[in-house]
């Protein structure tokens, strides 16, 4: 007889169940590992949101002779800036709508004995055709070094003086962050924190002043977090601040937050300024860039740069998404054209 088990993708914040369905799988950080590896093929798994919502049932399968990995997929150790390598793989059966219900656990991996779960994932099994789709795995990244970064920042403009400042504030900025991962609650570091100590000080080491970052600037329909303009910001003696000269706009979140949900909200203050050419959304440590182009902000993200793990493509889309370099280019203070 299989066991039955649930699973979150992710919270509300940061949710990657479409990862789920498109890859055929269900993968868990390190501390969930033990339960993870307890799956058998012919299991059945609930993908869970929250604690009343089921949004697909699976059975778990094996692919290549492996049922349940850890470790050997490098693209799901870099998933938005979350450590992801327990994984199982799974045929997914995705009802037309996700189904309310009850008694689901807070636990990210856990073993269902409710009847009436049970009863909910055998009635999608029978009447909720397969997902055949799989996507295959996205192709490896190489990892960027330091110093193929500053050199690269050299051949784009940057001081060799100035370089070496960067190598410092890159050093801070990680045992920042590393202090943040592994030693505290994530919810705790608001955007507060990641904008104060993680953000601003990437934003000057790259070389904008002060005069030139406008934090929490308001505009019709609310603030945004970071601004930055190529010359310093400046009202006028009719009150009118020199708003075309805004070129970058950066949306900050919470260190648990992901990263897909605040780009709609930042190209919608790009609107007030026409000469922006960047939106960046950042949660301190992971960054996204989208770039202005003839028919307006896109919906993809041009690049991705994780600082703790600097990456020449995007994990998760490495054939359509660049990386780190093309993310730092993006957040240099230099004329646009």
């Amino acid at each position: 007889m299989p066991e039955y088990w649930q699973v979150a993708a992710g919270s509300r914040s940061r949710e990657y169940a479409s990862e789920f369905l498109r890859f055929g799988l269900a993968f868990v950080g390190e501390p969930q590992r033990a339960a993870m590896e307890q799956i058998r093929p012919g299991d059945i798994l609930l993908l869970k949101r929250g604690l009343s919502v089921v949004t697909a049932v699976g059975r778990a399968v094996e692919r290549g002779g492996t049922c349940v990995g850890f470790g050997d997929k490098p693209w799901l150790r870099d998933m938005d800036g979350w450590d992801l390598p327990s994984y199982c793989n799974v045929e997914w059966h995705v009802p037309p709508e996700p189904i309310e219900t009850s008694g689901l656990a807070r636990a990210t991996i856990q073993r269902v004995n409710q009847p009436h779960l049970i009863a909910l994932a055998d009635s999608v099994l029978h009447s909720v055709p397969v997902s055949t789709e799989i996507a295959a795995d996205p192709v490896p990244t190489r990892r960027v070094e330091d110093q193929e970064i500053l050199e690269f920042l050299i051949r784009e403009g940057m001081r060799p003086a100035q370089a070496e400042d960067l190598t410092s504030a890159f050093r801070r900025i990680r045992l920042l962050a590393t202090y943040y991962y592994e030693n505290c609650r994530w919810d705790d570091v608001r955007e507060h924190e990641t904008r104060t100590f993680l953000i601003i000080p990437l934003l000057l080491a790259l070389g904008w002043a002060e005069q030139q970052i406008k934090i929490e600037l308001g505009v019709s329909g609310g603030r945004i977090d970071v601004a930055c303009f190529t010359r310093p910001y400046r009202r006028d003696e009719r009150g009118n601040a020199n708003e075309s000269d805004c070129v970058l706009l950066l949306e900050s979140k919470g260190f648990s937050s992901g990263l897909n949900n605040a780009p709609e909200q930042a190209r919608g203050y790009a609107a007030h300024f026409p000469s922006c050419q960047v939106v960046v959304v950042s949660n301190g440590y992971c960054y996204k860039t989208y770039v202005r182009t003839n028919e307006g902000f896109s919906t993809s993200p041009a690049a991705y740069l994780n600082v703790l793990k600097p990456q020449d493509r995007y994990p998760l889309d490495p054939e359509g998404v660049d990386g780190c370099l093309a993310v730092l280019r993006c957040l240099l203070p230099r004329p646009w054209g």
